[in-house]
Protein backbone atom coordinates (compact mmCIF):
# COMPACT_ATOMS: atom_id res chain seq x y z
CA UNK A 1 0.00 0.00 0.00
CA UNK A 2 1.45 3.82 -0.83
CA UNK A 3 1.15 6.18 1.40
CA UNK A 4 0.72 9.97 0.42
CA UNK A 5 1.91 12.84 2.64
CA UNK A 6 -0.25 15.98 3.26
CA UNK A 7 -0.84 19.26 5.17
CA UNK A 8 -3.82 20.38 6.83
CA UNK A 9 -3.56 24.03 8.13
CA UNK A 10 -5.87 25.34 10.68
CA UNK A 11 -6.67 28.53 11.70
CA UNK A 12 -8.31 30.53 14.95
CA UNK A 13 -9.05 33.72 16.66
CA UNK A 14 -8.90 31.87 19.59
CA UNK A 15 -6.37 29.05 21.38
CA UNK A 16 -9.71 27.15 22.53
CA UNK A 17 -11.56 27.46 18.72
CA UNK A 18 -8.17 25.74 17.55
CA UNK A 19 -8.03 23.52 20.02
CA UNK A 20 -11.50 22.18 19.51
CA UNK A 21 -10.52 22.53 15.56
CA UNK A 22 -7.55 20.09 15.71
CA UNK A 23 -9.13 17.73 18.10
CA UNK A 24 -11.97 16.93 15.84
CA UNK A 25 -10.04 16.60 12.91
CA UNK A 26 -7.63 14.18 14.98
CA UNK A 27 -10.84 12.18 16.13
CA UNK A 28 -11.00 11.00 12.77
CA UNK A 29 -7.45 8.94 12.59
CA UNK A 30 -8.65 5.76 12.88
CA UNK A 31 -12.10 6.29 10.48
CA UNK A 32 -9.85 7.75 7.67
CA UNK A 33 -6.31 5.62 8.26
CA UNK A 34 -4.26 8.88 8.63
CA UNK A 35 -1.31 8.79 10.97
CA UNK A 36 0.29 12.29 12.03
CA UNK A 37 3.62 13.02 11.38
CA UNK A 38 4.03 16.19 12.95
CA UNK A 39 2.14 19.09 14.36
CA UNK A 40 3.34 22.78 14.21
CA UNK A 41 2.13 25.62 16.65
CA UNK A 42 2.31 28.86 16.59
CA UNK A 43 0.22 31.93 18.01
CA UNK A 44 0.76 35.61 15.56
CA UNK A 45 0.43 38.61 17.13
CA UNK A 46 -0.04 42.29 14.82
CA UNK A 47 -1.28 45.90 15.38
CA UNK A 48 -2.68 47.48 13.01
CA UNK A 49 -3.29 50.81 14.58
CA UNK A 50 -3.54 53.05 17.42
CA UNK A 51 -7.21 52.38 17.46
CA UNK A 52 -7.53 48.97 17.00
CA UNK A 53 -6.73 46.16 19.32
CA UNK A 54 -4.05 44.17 19.30
CA UNK A 55 -4.80 40.79 17.25
CA UNK A 56 -3.50 37.53 17.66
CA UNK A 57 -4.07 34.60 15.28
CA UNK A 58 -3.43 30.84 16.38
CA UNK A 59 -2.42 28.57 13.60
CA UNK A 60 -1.27 25.14 13.62
CA UNK A 61 -0.28 22.97 10.48
CA UNK A 62 -0.43 19.34 10.82
CA UNK A 63 2.14 16.99 8.63
CA UNK A 64 0.47 13.23 7.96
CA UNK A 65 0.04 10.39 6.15
CA UNK A 66 -2.76 8.69 4.59
CA UNK A 67 -3.31 5.34 2.64
CA UNK A 68 -3.48 6.00 -1.64
CA UNK A 69 -6.98 5.94 -2.84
Amino acid sequence: MRYIKKVHVFTADSAKQLETDVNAFLSKEIDCGFTVVDIQYQAACTHISATQPILIVYTCMLYYSEPEA
